[in-house]
């Protein structure tokens, strides 16, 4: 009818030829694309939240079920998969080596699923701002503050994230996306971009550690060839490495043993196990400071005359929606520690 408005939120009202045609659709996607069988909706959902809460008991708070109901679950999923995928610790569960995977594709699916239910719910309709960013900016950066994001875009637009690799990311190539993140915004507008915080990095590592090696991190670095140390495996986008920090301090690099991650989250997570050393770099370390699953190894923070900024692409600039979630994000991403 003339007039008539779809309820955001709802899904649209399909006619019978549609449907009909969506069933003979389904039916033929499903014999050439059979899916290998995958666990229940209820185990990923729950592992997801054990796994992001640290805590079995806290997970079945926030699924409003039982901590029994949910440590079912994970013994399910783990004798499906066959692997033990947490470390269980009296009140807190840690992620295992295979946990720690499986959380970084669960989530990601998870994030692509919740994106594509927005778009046939009609938020599109509403023009979300659209952030686009890596699993581990997401993860570590995004995520602690987005309610809060969420709440003071509230009278403007909706706000998503979309994950994906740098790679995919390069040049904006998404159409949807308004707000990228980057160490460089060569000679772009002031007003395109926003400063979150300046490059620096300092050597974290987990407590356990730094009690076992304290004589041996207060001395000179030279001292440390025995240590392990965590570092990026991809292209560098910009972020300080460990010959920046040598270089800092003065120092030449030291013979090194090093382990290479190509997710922060990941390397991040081997550093709280006990790994090794890490740089902790400002503004995404910090929530692993504050719960005090990381802890300063040695020198405070060490600046570089680069920073890490918000930047609106081309679609992003033409919406006002967009810039003001530009100034919420550089309110809310300053470091705390």
């Amino acid at each position: 009818m003339a007039g008539r408005k779809s309820h955001p939120g709802r899904y649209p009202r399909r006619s019978p030829s549609d449907i009909a045609i969506g069933n003979r659709l389904d039916i033929e996607i499903d014999m050439n694309n059979r899916r290998p069988h995958l666990p229940s909706t209820r185990c990923l959902l729950a592992f997801e939240a054990s796994a992001r809460l640290q805590s079995f008991t806290a997970a079945a708070q926030q699924l409003n079920t039982s901590q029994s109901s949910i440590s079912r679950h994970i013994a399910e999923l783990e004798a499906a998969l066959g692997a033990s995928l947490f470390e269980r610790h009296k009140q807190r569960v840690h992620l295992s080596e295979q946990g720690k995977h499986l959380y970084l594709r669960v989530s990601q699916g998870l994030d692509s699923i919740r994106d594509g239910l927005q778009v046939i719910a009609g938020w599109d309709a509403d023009l979300p701002v659209t952030i686009g960013c890596t699993h581990a900016i997401s993860h570590l950066l995004i995520m602690p503050v987005f309610d809060r994001l969420q709440h003071a875009m509230s009278d403007v637009a909706k706000v998503r994230v979309i994950t994906s690799e740098y790679e995919a990311l390069d040049a904006h190539l998404d159409p949807q996306i308004d707000i990228v993140f980057d160490y460089d915004v060569g000679n772009l507008p002031s007003d395109d971009f926003v400063l979150l915080f300046a490059e620096a990095v300092k050597p974290v590592c987990a407590p356990d550690f730094k009690d076992r090696y304290s004589k041996d991190l207060q001395g000179p670095s030279s001292h440390w060839q025995s240590f392990e140390f965590l570092e990026m495996a991809t292209p560098n986008r910009g972020w300080a490495n460990w010959e920046d920090w040598f270089a800092a301090k003065g120092v030449s690099p030291i013979p090194r043993a090093t382990t290479s991650f190509n997710n922060y989250v990941y390397l991040l997570e081997a550093c709280a196990s006990g790994r090794g050393l890490a740089l902790g770099a400002r503004g995404m370390v910090d929530t692993y400071l504050s719960n005090v699953r990381l802890v300063q190894a040695c020198d405070d923070y060490t600046e570089y005359d680069r920073g890490f900024y918000a930047v609106l692409t081309k679609r992003g600039r033409s919406k006002g929606a967009a810039r003001r979630c530009l100034e919420a994000l550089a309110d809310l991403c300053a470091p705390s520690i």
